[in-house]
């Protein structure tokens, strides 16, 4: 097979696709609509690097020091943070929302929002659906 076939494959990965968040009890639209970049972007990738690269030389400094269960969740939410590209819909206290990293961050560590957290990870894992988006199938 000619592996020429497959170039520019990847080319959706850092474009994104929009997801419309639905309920999570009826499974009905809810009006927000957010841009999610693949796991396999460069814009996650370059936050996976950092948090990487952070551990390790936290590990050369403190050999003996554990992360806890907490801040490998806060380090996880960060990459899931970094998939969102942008979003419309979202309003806090009757407010619109900017789509900005700390906001992001802040919806996505809210406990009673979990179902935009986990839409959004769904979306960002699902690798066929950026190649659909890069026109590549």
């Amino acid at each position: 097979m000619d592996l020429s076939k497959f170039a520019g494959l990847s080319e959706g990965f850092d474009k994104g696709v929009e997801i419309e968040i639905l309920h999570p009890m009826t499974s009905k639209p809810t009006g927000l609509k957010v841009s999610v970049a693949s796991y396999k972007s460069e814009r996650v990738k370059r936050v996976e690097r950092r948090i990487a690269n952070q551990a390790l030389r936290e590990q050369a400094r403190n050999p003996k020091r554990i992360r806890t269960v907490e801040e490998h969740e806060e380090k996880a939410d960060e990459i899931i943070a970094s998939a969102v590209v942008s979003w419309s819909g979202f309003e806090m206290k009757g407010k619109p929302l900017e789509c900005t990293p700390e906001n992001v961050l802040s919806v996505l560590q809210n406990t009673d929002l979990f179902f935009i957290k986990d839409q959004i990870d769904k979306a960002a894992d699902d690798v066929t659906a950026f190649m659909t988006a890069s026109g590549k199938n």
